[in-house]
């Protein structure tokens, strides 16, 4: 099976990858702005959307939704292994029953193969479920982007490995904005994206809104 075929390399690279230096937290200043939210009492078992900008900059997933149950916990330019560093104060205690996840984007873009963002998921993956078993999760697709259109074929690998690994698990989904991006062109639509050719518009927001729709209505 083809999926098979990358464990015994992806073993090889996670170890590479985990011990090749400290991890740094970027993060830990913007993540900590997240405990003022609520006055310091953070919504539980609701819906959770977390990763890099392209959740941060979605204004009000609760509105577009109509589901006062979801919280935006997205930060900066973030990549996988920062919600794997992170996870007790972006996920853990927020103790979502579902949890939406974008990571993957920067973690290409800054050089990482498809065998690593792979096992960056997998790793953030166990610990969901070994913490959170109940919790149902989503993957949206890394995006196909103007800007970032030189890496489409590792993100379009990336995205085909965590297809098909959560196309084995219960409760796990992914949800692909990848192919209803794309315009007759074969490249992403203009109107998908705001000036940088990245990050969205309103109108991609209402694509990834009708598409996540059915997986995250209650």
């Amino acid at each position: 099976m083809k999926f098979h075929k990358y464990i015994l390399s992806l073993v090889l690279f996670i170890a590479v990858n985990s011990f090749a230096q400290d991890y740094v937290n970027y993060w830990e200043k913007e993540i900590k702005v997240f405990d003022s939210i609520n006055n310091g009492n953070p919504l539980q078992d609701g819906i959770l959307f977390t990763g890099s900008s392209s959740i941060k900059f979605w204004k009000n997933p609760a509105k577009d939704f109509k589901n006062p149950k979801i919280l935006n916990r997205g930060f900066g330019g973030s990549q996988i292994i920062d919600l794997i560093e992170n996870f007790e104060e972006v996920i853990l205690k927020y103790h979502p029953k579902k949890i939406v996840i974008y990571s993957g984007d920067n973690d290409v873009q800054e050089g990482k193969s498809a065998e690593i963002v792979f096992g960056d998921f997998c790793t953030l993956y166990g610990m969901i479920k070994a913490k959170l078993p109940n919790t149902q999760v989503y993957y949206i697709a890394i995006k196909p982007s103007l800007n970032r259109w030189g890496k489409v074929l590792e993100m379009k690998k990336a995205n085909t490995m965590i297809n098909e690994f959560l196309n084995y698990k219960q409760n796990a989904f992914y949800v692909d904005v990848f192919s209803p991006m794309i315009g007759i062109s074969g490249k992403p639509e203009e109107k998908w994206f705001i000036e940088d050719g990245l990050h969205m518009t309103d109108v991609g927001y209402e694509l990834w809104t009708k598409i996540l729709a059915p997986y995250i209505s209650e």
